[in-house]
């Protein structure tokens, strides 16, 4: 019966009574969860379990994991044995690591161990900072309702203290639109006046203008050539200075004898009212 019962519990705990068991250890600061009966696997196929979980004698914020290899399987003394999460719920296990070494391990031996980054700790980290994130979208979305409702309140104010003016503000736009409307016939007949006298100036013979302007210039030129050259009468009291000069002497002789008839009538002009002046006659 004590048989039985040895090998039923060796058989509920997954251990194999028959097999011939190497024993093996590794130190770890942190198991992350791992118990005792968990598989030893390599590559995914199961050689063992772990056996026994115990506080190093010397400093026991360390932990030393025993474990049992049933298969008959060699490995070098550079092998690792890594903790990692052997399902999605986070479940650890060991994944037995051969490493290529000179000296063979035998039982006893004390192994490196290492713990992967499973599944688990990548969605916590990840959901760590996704949690980060949302936490900063959280703060900037309250500053946000904060700052609009500032504004709100500053709008509402606004409104309440210029309610007057935003009311005359409102009607004087009605009167604006009013007139506008009422002004409508006059701006469109602005308009076709614009129109018209846009048309007119399209309807202008600018050429034709411009070449009665030409011909205008031509004989102004034609004019004034004929003037330098000295013919006609007109060049002749231009140019030649002695017409200038005999009609000035002219207008003097003029000028002296209206002196002179105004300062002596009498050697001009000879009136007796009683029969003349002998002495005149004679």
């Amino acid at each position: 019966m004590l048989v039985v019962l040895y090998s039923g519990v060796n058989f509920l705990k997954g251990e194999n009574i028959f097999s011939n068991k190497r024993f093996f250890y590794a130190i770890y600061d942190n198991v992350n969860g791992l118990t005792i009966s968990r598989p030893v696997t390599v590559n995914g196929f199961r050689v063992g379990q772990v056996s026994g979980i115990d506080f190093h004698s010397a400093n026991q914020a360390n932990l030393i994991v025993q474990v049992a290899i049933e298969e008959d399987i060699y490995f070098s003394t550079n092998a690792i044995l890594e903790i990692y999460d052997s399902d999605i719920l986070g479940a650890k296990s060991l994944e037995l690591k051969m490493i290529e070494g000179q000296q063979t391990a035998m039982s006893g031996d004390t192994l490196f161990g290492s713990i992967a980054t499973g599944l688990t700790s990548e969605v916590s980290e990840q959901f760590g900072s996704v949690k980060v994130g949302l936490d900063q979208l959280i703060i900037s979305f309250d500053h946000v309702l904060k700052e609009i409702k500032e504004l709100s309140n500053t709008a509402n104010r606004l409104l309440s203290n210029n309610e007057d003016r935003l009311s005359q503000s409102i009607h004087s736009i009605e009167a604006i639109a009013s007139t506008l409307e009422n002004q409508t016939q006059n701006i469109n007949n602005t308009i076709t006046n614009i129109s018209t006298f846009s048309n007119n100036l399209n309807s202008i013979d600018f050429v034709l203008l411009s070449t009665q302007m030409l011909d205008i210039s031509n004989q102004l030129e034609s004019l004034l050539v004929e003037l330098n050259s000295g013919n006609g009468s007109v060049s002749k009291f231009i140019n030649e200075d002695s017409i200038y000069y005999d009609l000035s002497n002219t207008i003097q002789s003029m000028d002296n004898l209206l002196i002179d008839i105004k300062n002596n009538p009498k050697k001009y002009i000879n009136l007796s009212l009683w029969g003349g002046d002998k002495k005149s006659n004679k």
